[in-house]
């Protein structure tokens, strides 16, 4: 009896004591839905699929006409925003709040909405509408649950430059404003009397300035490409664990062997960050295959895999991805226009 008082006492110690969630870098780095869904950090050297404003600013540098992209993105249990919506809000119920504490599994979900134009040398993009919420449960034995829900609004601008021979340059100010929950708590504290205490909305500033180089040879028969980003370095109105400030350097080359049909492009990815730990935990590689109107892209880490696919109409366009890392998972669809 002893024993078992002595389990516990240390579990809820740990609980008291532990962080609350960092939200994933993917979820944080602001590129276009789509393109960081079904590419990951290898959509920085890849410029195959377009859609909305390239992650690489240099990129915008090989623009050469001018282009609108308005998307919607809707991720993996849309049903979770209401509650998320309410959370933020702070109109939900006991039932919101039961339910949020009843998981027993991943779960993740993602709304958004976003228009970009992009011209010779430049470009801009606006995200007026972005919900997530994202939680897991830590402790199976002693249920706790790491939670998070966002309502976020962001802006883009990307300017870039041909400097000399086969070398670009560009520079991406991105702007967040962010009013988010973000919690760790046992069942118990959740479907407490009190529990609304735990759900207390903060609000988030955050400017970054993200310099991106390309040197790419546009003449030679694979048109290869080395690029180089230096991402989320910026500053913020104040600290939080779950939207920190964590530069991340990004190093990637990519290449288009001829094919008989299509184009195909391969790329890889090197990303370096605080939470880098060996060479493995650094590299991405993706693959990209165009033919007619259908688009199919694949890529992989050490730790996830993802894919997806676009269908483009005339000016309308239409996709899913599917995103895998160890049990968690969650399937994206995307819906598009072009002018």
């Amino acid at each position: 009896m002893l024993l078992r008082l002595l389990v516990l006492s240390i579990i809820l110690i740990g609980i008291e004591w532990a962080e609350a969630m960092e939200l994933p870098s993917f979820m944080r780095d602001g590129s276009s839905r789509f393109l960081s869904r079904s590419l990951g950090s290898a959509c920085y050297s890849m410029d195959s699929v377009e859609r909305g404003l390239p992650c690489n600013p240099a990129f915008v540098a090989k623009s050469r006409d001018p282009r609108f992209d308005g998307d919607l993105f809707l991720g993996s249990n849309v049903e979770y925003l209401k509650e998320a919506e309410r959370l933020l809000g702070g109109t939900a119920t006991e039932a919101d709040v039961a339910r949020i504490a009843a998981r027993r599994d991943y779960a993740q979900a993602e709304a958004s909405l976003e228009a970009s134009f992009q011209a010779a040398t430049w470009g801009v993009s606006i995200e007026p509408y972005r919900l997530i919420l994202y939680s897991h449960i830590e402790n199976p034995s002693l249920p706790a649950v790491d939670f998070i829900a966002a309502e976020q609004q962001s802006a883009k601008a990307q300017i870039a430059s041909y400097v000399s021979q086969n070398f670009y340059a560009g520079l991406q100010l991105r702007y967040t404003h962010v009013r988010f929950i973000g919690q760790f708590f046992t069942v118990s504290e959740a479907l407490a009397e009190n529990s609304q205490e735990l759900f207390e909305a903060q609000t988030q500033e955050l400017i970054f300035l993200e310099p991106g180089f390309l040197y790419a040879w546009e003449d030679a028969a694979w048109q290869p490409q080395i690029s180089a980003v230096l991402s989320q370095w910026g500053v913020t109105s104040h600290k939080s664990e779950q939207f920190p400030i964590k530069p991340e350097g990004l190093l990637g080359a990519s290449v288009k062997p001829l094919v008989p049909l299509g184009l195909l492009e391969v790329g890889t990815q090197f990303s370096v960050n605080a939470n880098t730990e060996n060479l493995r935990d650094a590299i991405r590689a993706a693959v990209s295959y165009k033919l007619g109107i259908l688009q199919a892209v694949v890529s992989a880490s050490e730790f996830d895999q993802s894919a997806g696919f676009l269908v483009g109409f005339k000016n309308f366009t239409s996709g899913l991805s599917y995103w895998n890392e160890n049990n968690e998972r969650g399937v994206f669809i995307q819906f598009g226009v072009t002018l």
